[in-house]
């Protein structure tokens, strides 16, 4: 522990009975504006009950923030299953926002192992993380693959890694500068020093080079959020789960329209055999790294709707 908020027991300022008539307040308020949306952020253990709670009903605030996946050191099926299931498709349940990365978690490619398929990997992360029910926010410079850039002392900007290292590691190695451009001084961020250095393999991955490249990662991801926003099921449908072992997982988004939508992910270095469910014949609608539907390959997803 190196902080002071770390020796609190937070009886008295964290979570109490006053929050909730607050927030009914606060969302009166932004109800009276054209669109404003308000998401919760409930940080510290144990706390889902009353994160889901922010975002009940419809007096309370719109959506409200997971932390399920920031600090998780692993992505699995397990993981996806259970934090879906904290936000089921019922009367007075809110609305989820989820996020695989932000500015105080390392990146996720650097905490999660790939087993050597990085690129695999990071298509496969963007498969899935579309695929939530929830609203889903993409850190600056995850639609590129950017890793964690480690920063030396000297160049460390972060203040509470300042205060209190090395207790407390710099969360600077995931705010370092978007790479624009391969070529440009500092990446195309900036004509000045940027506060925190380029990572060194960033200027690789910069816009310019990916924008170029039909494989590269960033066209994976446009490609991804179109099936998200063209798909009721993937926008807003129910999330049920057929398949969880310690490689695949596959469940159906349902929306209340009627349409359906199979989604089965490989979250390992190795080949996976699924079945899809039987009562239904199925049509492949996207993929990534030769996903079907018999024949998952390492870090392979596949969706599939009905056949009309």
């Amino acid at each position: 522990k190196a902080r002071g908020h770390d020796y609190q027991d937070n009886i008295y300022n964290q979570g109490h009975p006053g929050i909730m008539p607050f927030l009914s307040r606060v969302r009166a308020l932004t109800d009276d504006y054209d669109s404003v949306f308000t998401v919760a952020e409930v940080g510290g253990a144990g706390v889902i009950d009353f994160t889901v709670a922010c975002a009940s009903g419809d007096d309370r605030l719109n959506s409200a923030y997971g932390f399920d996946f920031l600090y998780a050191p692993a992505l699995t099926p397990e993981l996806i299953a259970r934090s879906q299931s904290h936000w089921p498709e019922a009367q007075g349940v809110g609305w989820p926002t989820w996020a695989f990365e932000n500015h105080d978690a390392p990146r996720a490619v650097s905490r999660w192992a790939y087993g050597g398929h990085r690129d695999a990997f990071l298509r496969l992360k963007i498969a899935l993380f579309c695929a939530l029910r929830g609203n889903i926010i993409l850190y600056q410079g995850e639609e590129l693959g950017l890793d964690q850039v480690d920063i030396p002392h000297h160049q460390v900007r972060d203040p509470e890694a300042l205060r209190n290292w090395p207790m407390t590691l710099s969360r600077d190695g995931a705010r370092t500068p978007m790479p624009w451009q391969a070529e440009a001084p500092h990446a195309g961020f900036s004509t000045a020093q940027p506060w925190l250095p380029i990572g060194p393999n960033h200027a690789a991955m910069a816009v310019d080079r990916q924008n170029a490249d039909p494989a590269a990662l960033l066209h994976n991801v446009r490609r991804m959020i179109a099936l998200r926003k063209a798909s009721p099921a993937l926008s807003h449908g129910r999330f049920d789960v057929l398949t969880t072992d310690d490689a695949l997982l596959a469940f159906e988004r349902n929306a209340a329209s009627g349409e359906r939508m199979l989604c089965a992910f490989n979250l390992s270095p190795t080949r996976q055999d699924w079945t899809p469910p039987a009562d239904t014949a199925w049509r492949i609608v996207d993929g990534v790294n030769g996903g079907g539907l018999t024949i998952l390959p390492p870090f392979a997803a596949v969706f599939a709707e009905p056949e009309r």
